[in-house]
């Protein structure tokens, strides 16, 4: 059978004018996975993955690449696809005569190994096979961003699959949306309809008792029972720990019932939201793939009726025999098409990269998109006892950008901090934002330092955490300062208006009850007498008496120093705060203790201070 289908593969690129192709590389890793381990039928946590390598991967060690993530079909492997083993198709060859023809860019290429006991995993979740989903999404994609030169952005990796491939990259391509931008389905299959009942087969099924009967199963046979293992699993139920649609020679509804539930059309109006964040979304199947073909052009019928863009085709073909060429001048060309290939700029230096020991960047960051980060440029001279503190930052009017205080928090940043500010750059002044975005900056931050996949892994100090902002920004502070996980706050050019309606839309209804859950030492940084927040932060000052508490005003407005060359005065004594609160630095802290306190002797400088040495 398969010398067979390797001939129809063979004779459909006598077609084709063969261009010599420029050669890449291939490897096969392990990469192990925590989703898998523990699968009741015992098939290994270690997987196998086949990692292809463009040309110039070798040739341009500073450039990085797209990745695109294939799955192979039932009974299929890797290692057939590769031609590590025989196989009835090389994808090393076709990308390779894609490449050389034109039509596509180059491109990292993997492919993990779903064979499992019952010859597929269906990509799928259950506690019989193991979570897949999670392997597949979440854990192989960290692997690879960590170990190779990808691009590690949604907008560069996509997926596709052939058959059961293809069934997998419509499941986990509406599943997720946040790791996958495009996604192409080969005679995706089981797509609709209800488990087969027929009498014979499913006598012969239930008399199975022991995983060496498999291997001489029929397809269909092995195909039913890997079926209810990723959709019908059972515990109580070895060895197989599944449910099949029938028993005793009936049907079971209940149990078809869950297989038909996973069915592509059963489920993808439950997604549709996701698919419309999708950038691009692909679809064939050949005319003679009897069901398959039926199924496509019902998916490629539903997709319209939400308007959701797409690329369909039907051609002339089976299950297999064109399947080369369609990734070689279908898939491969769309992938090229629609991948991100250049590395976006995600970092700028901030006037000079600050006044501290550690020159600092501004930069995005693909796993918090919705912020913008100031910290570092060099975070690997973090780690073990010197770690970055965490500063999440609220902006003036509530803007999800800070463009009006990239100075002051590059300049913090500087001295050795990770500032997470709400919104993006460039400037957002028309979007408003909420305070839950600072809670967000605070759990990325220790999230990324527990991902061993992460640049911040093991290096940031998730125990000394500040939370600040400025104007609306310092209000959104107060709103979520009762967070036991803060060590201290900033409230700069704010303070809880007297009537809390009174503000601007969209402004944070915090009133002054809100003080009394403030549980960590406070800086409040006004404008003196000429900031409009004045009156309001000095209140606040009065009535907070359970915590330390410092107030400084400089008679500079409520526009405050933020836009003056790094920071001005406010970046200079909130660094000191951050310093004494976040690094015990005591000669950083002399600037607020003492009477009167060290700040008293900078001209301009008006303070007073509570509970505080």
């Amino acid at each position: 059978m398969m010398k067979r289908i390797f001939l129809l593969t063979a004779l459909v690129f006598l077609n084709f004018p063969l261009i010599q192709a420029q050669q890449g590389t291939k490897e096969r890793v392990k990469v192990h996975s925590k989703a898998l381990e523990g699968n009741l039928i015992g098939d290994p946590a270690e997987r196998e993955v086949t990692v292809y390598l463009p040309p110039s991967y070798a040739s341009q060690p500073d450039s990085r690449f797209p990745v695109l993530y294939m799955l192979h079909g039932f009974t299929d492997t890797d290692a057939q696809w590769f031609g590590w083993e025989d196989h009835w198709i090389n994808l090393q060859d076709v990308i390779e005569q894609s490449l050389a023809e034109g039509l596509s860019r180059e491109m990292i290429v993997v492919m993990p190994n779903a064979y499992n006991r019952f010859k597929g995993s269906m990509y799928s979740s259950s506690a019989t096979i193991g979570d897949w989903e999670t392997f597949v999404a979440k854990e192989l994609v960290a692997y690879m961003d960590a170990h190779y030169r990808t691009l590690p952005d949604v907008k560069s990796r996509g997926l596709a699959g052939h058959s059961m491939g293809g069934y997998g990259t419509l499941r986990l391509g509406m599943k997720y949306p946040d790791v996958f931008s495009s996604i192409y389905a080969l005679s995706p299959c089981c797509m609709e309809g209800g488990p087969g009942t027929n009498p014979a087969m499913m006598e012969k099924i239930a008399s199975f008792s022991t995983f060496e009967q498999l291997e001489e199963t029929s397809f269909f046979e092995i195909a039913a029972l890997a079926t209810s293992a990723a959709f019908a699993p059972n515990p109580r139920n070895p060895p197989f720990y599944l449910d099949l649609p029938f028993a005793d020679g009936e049907p079971r509804q209940d149990i078809a019932n869950k297989i038909t539930a996973n069915r592509t059309l059963s489920i993808i109006d439950q997604y549709i939201h996701n698919l419309k964040k999708l950038k691009a979304i692909g679809l064939d199947a050949g005319l003679q793939d009897r069901g398959i073909s039926e199924a496509s052009k019902k998916l490629h019928g539903l997709l319209d009726s939400y308007q959701i863009p797409h690329q369909y085709e039907s051609y002339e073909g089976d299950h297999l025999n064109r399947i080369a060429e369609r990734i070689q001048t279908k898939a491969l060309p769309f992938f090229s098409e629609n991948l991100v290939f250049e590395q976006e700029k995600t970092a700028s230096i901030i006037e000079d990269g600050g006044t501290g020991e550690y020159p600092a960047i501004m930069r995005t960051e693909s796993s918090l998109p919705t912020h913008t980060v100031f910290r570092p440029e060099d975070v690997s001279v973090f780690g073990n006892a010197n770690k970055l503190p965490i500063i999440a930052w609220g902006n003036g009017a509530c803007f999800d950008s800070p463009w009006e205080h990239v100075n002051f928090l590059n300049e913090v940043a500087s001295h050795g901090f990770l500032v997470i500010a709400v919104g993006t750059m460039p400037k957002q002044t028309e979007v408003r934002s909420v305070s839950q975005k600072l809670l967000d900056a605070i759990d990325w931050a220790i999230a990324q330092n527990n991902d061993p996949g992460s640049p911040y892994y093991q290096k940031i100090d998730v125990g000394k955490i500040a939370v600040s902002g400025m104007s609306c920004g310092g209000l959104q502070t107060l709103e979520v300062a009762g967070d036991p996980r803060i060590t201290t706050i900033g409230v700069f050019n704010s303070g809880v208006l007297k009537n809390p309606g009174g503000g601007r839309p969209g402004m944070p209804q915090v009133n002054k009850a809100q003080l009394q859950k403030i549980h960590t030492p406070t800086l409040y940084l006004l404008g003196g007498t000429s900031d409009i927040a004045y009156e309001n932060g000095m209140d606040d000052f009065r009535q907070i008496n359970h915590v330390p508490v410092f107030v400084g005003n400089l008679e500079v407005g409520h526009g405050g120093t933020y836009g003056e060359p790094h920071g001005g005065e406010f970046a200079r004594v909130a660094t000191r705060w951050y310093k004494w609160q976040l690094k015990d630095d005591h000669e950083a802290g002399k600037l607020f203790m003492g009477n009167p306190p060290g700040l008293s002797r900078s001209q301009g400088w008006l303070v007073d201070k509570k509970n505080l040495p």
